[in-house]
């Protein structure tokens, strides 16, 4: 005989009363969705066991909030994002790693939801997170912070949120399978479209892979500041999502061949332009017996140079 569910309702709402509730226990499912039926932002789970139940109303969301909530910032982050392009009914998603403020790893890519189950640009988003955690084990993190702005990305991946369709429920056993191989995770949400570097950047990936127009911030931040990044294949990935501001995309490491400003590189191509004549033309008039000449009467007064520092 099988086990009688109990229903343990962290988030929901009592409309005969007007109230809120919170971490309440029912014993049916029609007990249960008089308090989560039309209830947005409704948090439930079933369980067979009571003691599993209170667990789950004990546990809060491990979701943090950038801006707000304390986060580790020593080890790999990621910035995920995902779109849809209602007119294609397609899916993409956008992936950016950064360490120690260094892009390391851009990636996007794009795919079709099944039919009957188009949850749009959610699946883009569960497949970026998805990819985060595979990069940062490949790479033998064995912690890192996801920044994202859709909250199933956390509440999925905890449990924290009931999982209802075949995607949320295979990205859950995935983020898990991951988890278990040793990795830590703390996921951080980050409110979209508030010019946030990075997850502009995979906004703009993201857009790209379904050919749609971004806003151009990540133009308007290249046109007064620089971005870092690991190597030149990393550049070259840049360089694809923006027309404006490339010289400002700098290799780690060639800091100090950081690219001219456009004015001041405009200006040395005009000056170029006129004097290079005029210096080949000079050149080619010194000869050999001047050079020696004037080598021969370049001398320095080492007795007056050690007088004038001794009376400094």
């Amino acid at each position: 005989m099988a086990k009688k569910k109990v229903y343990a309702i962290k988030e929901g709402f009592d409309f005969s009363k007007n109230e809120r509730v919170q971490n309440k226990l029912v014993d049916s499912w029609s007990e249960c969705q008089k308090y989560i039926k039309g209830v947005k932002g409704a948090i439930y789970k079933s369980f067979e066991d009571i003691d599993e139940a209170q667990s789950f109303l004990q546990k809060g969301s491990e979701l943090l909030r950038k801006g707000k909530d304390k986060y580790d910032e020593d080890c790999l982050h990621v910035y995920v994002d995902g779109s849809y392009n209602s007119a294609s009914r397609k899916y993409s998603y956008g992936v950016v790693a950064v360490k120690d403020n260094v892009v390391e790893y851009i990636h996007g890519g794009s795919g079709q939801n099944p039919e009957g189950n188009n949850i749009r640009q959610i699946a883009g988003e569960l497949n970026a997170a998805l990819e985060a955690t595979k990069y940062a084990l490949d790479n033998k993190h064995d912690k890192v912070v996801i920044f994202h702005d859709y909250e199933g990305i956390c509440h999925h991946a905890t449990g924290f949120w009931q999982r209802k369709d075949k995607s949320s429920k295979e990205y859950y056993e995935n983020m898990n399978t991951f988890i278990k191989q040793g990795i830590k995770i703390q996921f951080v949400q980050v409110k979209s479209h508030e010019e946030d570097l990075f997850n502009e950047m995979a906004d703009t990936i993201c857009k790209r892979e379904l050919n749609i127009d971004n806003d151009g911030v990540l133009e308007k931040y290249l046109s007064k500041n620089t971005i870092k990044v690991k190597d030149e294949e990393i550049k070259k990935k840049l360089d694809k999502l923006v027309i404006k501001g490339k010289e400002n995309i700098i290799v780690q490491g060639q800091e100090t061949n950081i690219e001219k400003t456009p004015q001041i590189e405009s200006l040395h191509k005009s000056q170029d332009t006129e004097d290079k004549n005029e210096i080949i033309k000079n050149i080619n008039q010194v000869s050999k017996e001047d050079i020696i000449k004037i080598a021969n009467s370049l001398q320095i007064n080492t007795i007056y140079f050690l007088k004038k520092c001794l009376s400094m």
